[in-house]
C-alpha cells in the first residue's frame, strides 16, 4: 500500500470518528436550572425530576419532567398536574402557575417572584396546567 493512500484513508477515518464524537449527545444528560428559566419540580422542596420552562406555556400536556441535578424521581412523567415546587431563575419576571390551561386563573393560580422559589400551595400542588411569565409592569 502506498503512503499517500494510507495517509488519506487515515485522515478520512479520523474525520468520521471526530464528527461522530462531536455530534453525539449523552443518552442520560442531567439538567439544571438556568438564568431566565423557571424550573418546575416533581417533588416539593425543588427535588426530583425537573421541567425547564423558558417561554409562556399554555398547556403542560405533552411536556415531560427530565432527570435533574436534584434527582430523577418523576423523570418521564408529564408535567401537567404533577408539579410540586417551582424555582424561578428569571431575574426580570415573575412566573404564574395556573390551575387551568391557557392561563385561566378563574379557579386558582400561584405567582412566584423573580428570582424566587416556592412549594406549590395545597390548591396548586399537582394541579398545574399552564405557566406564564409576568412582567412587573403587568398583572
Amino acid at each position: 500500500m502506498n503512503i499517500k493512500r494510507l495517509v488519506t484513508t487515515s485522515a478520512v477515518a479520523l474525520a468520521v470518528a471526530g464528527s461522530t464524537l462531536t455530534f453525539a449527545a449523552p443518552a442520560n444528560a442531567v439538567i439544571g436550572c438556568e438564568d431566565f428559566h423557571a424550573c418546575l419540580y416533581y417533588n416539593s422542596d425543588y427535588q426530583g425530576a425537573m421541567y425547564k420552562q423558558e417561554v409562556d406555556t399554555p398547556d403542560y400536556a405533552g411536556r415531560y419532567f427530565s432527570a435533574s441535578l436534584a434527582g430523577s424521581n418523576g423523570a418521564g412523567v408529564v408535567v401537567k398536574n404533577n408539579a410540586a415546587s417551582v424555582d424561578n431563575w428569571d431575574r426580570l419576571s415573575r412566573i404564574r402557575i395556573y390551575y387551568n390551561s391557557n392561563y385561566n386563573g378563574s379557579y386558582a393560580y400561584q405567582t412566584i417572584a423573580a428570582n424566587g422559589k416556592a412549594n406549590l400551595n395545597a390548591t396548586m400542588k399537582n394541579n398545574n396546567a399552564s405557566g406564564k411569565f409576568i412582567d412587573y409592569g403587568t398583572g
